[in-house]
């Protein structure tokens, strides 16, 4: 599979796992899959998104039509691209981006009308506090469905954990380090351009000064978060490119851009860049094994989680 006994310049030394079970960086064609993928599912979208947002001023109508007209894009683009795929989709787990993709939203969209007119009459951190629930709901079944799916993804984090754990602990620890310079980096380039912080970031500290809250967003963005992201913008984008450099700019920028997409603030995606760049870079690096962008992925948010509460408090 993609020469994988030849061992790239910027990899490490594959493990046990990763020889015995290697991931295929070259599943599709980038001609005949990647190039619809990625029309479909990254530019198109974010295009229309930027477009609107920067047109109507940021309205909730311009996040909304925007978001319609996403999953219209995205969805004749999967019937293309699962067409052109068959069982490949799901045997190699890439069908996790497209769960990742459309199952939260559709959850927090069905939330959003069920209690929608409820929440206005509510505190900002207890509002906060559901749409992280929400957000919490919808990753849980978008992990489950690619439990589903693509058992044998898990069985490989597993065996990971079991044969290799002495890589694990030696190359997240590095990783982790590696991707805080890159971030701080990103993010010291994003205060000279526009300064503050994204209306992502603003939402989900908003309350952290409260325990139940500040629970609630460790568990979302420490152990659910990372699970299901990883899944789909490494493992999922990285297959269905076709090409490793274009699926690392895919990943990169997919990765910044969904951070911000749904407040529309694209200015500062630029400060998300940094740490899209290092674990796109890391899952390359280790042989396409996702378990160490997983760890990597949670360690920075249980970094910035600690921070956040201690200058909060």
């Amino acid at each position: 599979m993609d020469n994988y006994q030849k061992r790239a310049w910027y990899q490490v030394k594959p493990g046990l796992v990763d020889q015995a079970s290697p991931f295929d960086f070259k599943l599709v064609s980038l001609k005949s899959v990647g190039y619809i993928f990625i029309l479909t599912a990254i530019i198109g979208p974010f295009l229309i998104n930027i477009l609107l947002n920067y047109l109507f001023d940021h309205t909730a109508t311009a996040n909304l039509g925007a978001l319609i007209l996403s999953w219209i894009i995205s969805g004749v683009g999967s019937y293309f691209v699962f067409s052109r795929t068959n069982d490949k989709m799901f045997r190699s787990g890439a069908i996790a981006f497209y769960l990742f993709y459309f199952v939260p939203a559709i959850v927090s969209l069905i939330f959003s009308l069920i209690i929608g007119s409820f929440l206005a009459n509510l505190a900002t951190e207890v509002k906060g506090l559901i749409n992280i629930i929400v957000g919490m709901i919808g990753n849980g079944i978008a992990i489950g469905l690619t439990y589903y799916f693509c058992p044998q993804l898990f069985k490989k984090i597993k065996l990971t954990f079991k044969k290799d754990y002495l890589r694990v602990l030696i190359i997240v620890p590095i990783a982790i380090i590696a991707a805080f310079a890159l971030n701080y980096l990103f993010g010291f380039i994003q205060g000279l351009i526009t300064g503050g912080t994204s209306n992502n970031q603003e939402s989900l500290v908003n309350g952290v000064d409260k325990w139940w809250y500040a629970l609630a967003l460790a568990i979302y963005t420490i152990l659910l978060a990372p699970v299901i992201e990883e899944f789909a913008c490494r493992h999922g984008i990285f297959s269905l490119v076709g090409d490793r450099w274009v699926a690392l700019a895919c990943s990169t920028i997919y990765f910044a851009g969904m951070h911000v997409s749904t407040s529309g603030d694209w200015e500062h995606i630029i400060g998300y860049l940094g740490g899209a760049l290092a674990l796109g870079s890391l899952f390359m690096i280790t042989w396409g094994n996702v378990t160490y962008t997983i760890l990597t992925h949670a360690g920075m948010n249980l970094i910035s989680f600690i921070l956040i509460v201690n200058h909060i408090n």
